[in-house]
């Protein structure tokens, strides 16, 4: 029983020691006062630093953990929202009369909730005659990383009418990584042979999947347009070869505008490039700076919001939200947690404090741990316009790590929400930090 309520004293605990933590002093003593309370509840519980995941747990680790987290997640679903919310839309796909828009809803629950009995009947679907159906079918079996979409895929790229499947190929075939499709992939080089565009779509596949062949298709494009093409750029992070660090270094420095200079730094930083890393994490820095472009009752402040996307406003700027978003991940550990801690406790526009921590839980060192924890306690001030949203975000986080005072300060920003803790447990455990940030799961 005592071990049961030791976190929800501890809780308690923190608190009470929060309000006290935030009573008008300076965030440098703050979070000197933090170590203090931190030793205060290390003499209470075990804080040997551990991680939550538990890769025998992970449904991609064998059929019977499969089996028992699709299990526990019909379980957890049933319990909150009722058994209504599964069953519906299998019944929606199991109906031959179902509309094309009942249809797209159900499959989109289907990959929100993990209804994994949805699958064979979405790979049915492929048969449809509606085409946003078939897509939508094609788009989910590659999202559950099923052969039955994958090849499906393939045979439409290596036939006549390709062009069509270009978006679904590159963003939902390639981003699941299936390198066993390489040699297929390689092949449309040559069969596609006749259309310049199509080699390039193809080439920036293979480059996606770190394959160096990519390289003499793509860079005489970059050379040419290199502002038009940032998003190719950024695709050959994955490639090692010497000619890519070469353009690289070269954009680097003499990039036509500075997004293309940041999208070269990117692609020498993530290739273990120091000075990269540092201009990366320099430039993501300066988010902390930037004020909220709201006030406190939600009414925009004048001119500080973008009218047209991209526009530069004192609130925005598009090359530190990109450093922050991509570079400062590249960067060594020991530099980027302290400059993660800063943005997650200072920043003016609590959006990027959001972005701050979730990579400090994505880097999940045991100093990123402690950083999560001085956040924890700076968030409990309020003293920033919509702090009180990174409650949540901040729980989550703190539920990767498998320790008393990192769950303790979770039910602290849980508040309440048994449920969102319970879910938040249970996929740090199985899935880790994708399941938590990265597959906009709902459970």
């Amino acid at each position: 029983m005592i071990k049961k309520l030791l976190p929800i004293l501890l809780a308690g605990c923190l608190a009470a020691l929060a309000a006290w933590f935030c009573y008008e002093r300076p965030l440098e003593t703050k979070i000197e006062s933090s170590r203090s309370i931190q030793t205060q509840v290390q003499d209470l519980s075990s804080n040997v630093f551990r991680l939550r995941y538990d890769k025998s747990r992970d449904p991609k680790s064998s059929p019977e953990a499969a089996r028992e987290y699709y299990a526990r997640g019909r379980s957890l679903i049933r319990e909150f929202y009722g058994a209504h919310v599964l069953d519906r839309p299998i019944r929606i796909l199991k109906d031959a009369k179902a509309g094309g828009s009942d249809l797209l809803n159900a499959m989109g629950s289907v990959r929100r909730h993990e209804i994994i009995e949805g699958i064979p009947l979405a790979a049915a679907l492929l048969a449809s005659s509606d085409p946003s159906v078939v897509r939508s079918s094609v788009e989910l079996l590659c999202w559950f990383r099923d052969r039955r979409g994958f090849e499906f895929v393939m045979s439409k790229m290596e036939g006549p009418d390709s062009e069509k499947w270009w978006g679904i190929f590159e963003k939902h075939f390639v981003s699941q990584n299936p390198t066993e499709y390489l040699p297929r992939i390689k092949a449309l080089l040559k069969s596609k042979a006749n259309s310049r565009v199509e080699v390039y779509v193809v080439a920036r596949a293979l480059a996606q999947l770190g394959d160096s062949d990519a390289a003499k298709y793509l860079l005489p494009v970059i050379e040419r347009e290199p502002h038009m093409s940032i998003d190719t750029i950024l695709m050959l992070s994955n490639v090692r070869d010497p000619s890519v660090t070469a353009l690289m270094r070269k954009l680097s420095s003499e990039g036509s505008t500075l997004a293309v200079k940041q999208a070269a730094d990117l692609v020498q930083a993530k290739q273990g490039d120091t000075a990269a890393q540092q201009r990366l994490m320099e430039s993501a820095k300066f988010v902390t700076g930037l004020p909220q472009p709201e006030n406190p009752d939600g009414s925009d402040k004048p001119g500080m919001k973008p009218k047209v996307f991209g526009e530069v406003t004192p609130a925005w700027d598009g090359n530190a939200v990109f450093a922050l978003e991509h570079g400062i991940e590249t960067v060594p550990h020991e530099q980027a947690v302290p400059a993660l801690r800063d943005i997650a406790t200072r920043a003016d526009n609590v959006r990027f404090s959001r972005t701050a921590i979730e990579l400090l839980a994505k880097i999940g060192s045991e100093a990123a741990r402690n950083a999560l924890w001085d956040v924890a306690r700076s968030v409990q001030c309020r003293k920033r316009t919509y702090e009180d949203t990174l409650f949540t975000t901040t729980g989550k986080a703190l539920m990767l790590f498998n320790d008393d005072t990192s769950e303790s300060l979770a039910t602290v920003m849980f508040s309440g929400d048994k449920h969102g803790m319970e879910v938040s447990s249970f996929l740090a455990e199985t899935r880790g930090w994708d399941g938590l940030f990265k597959f906009d799961l709902l459970y």
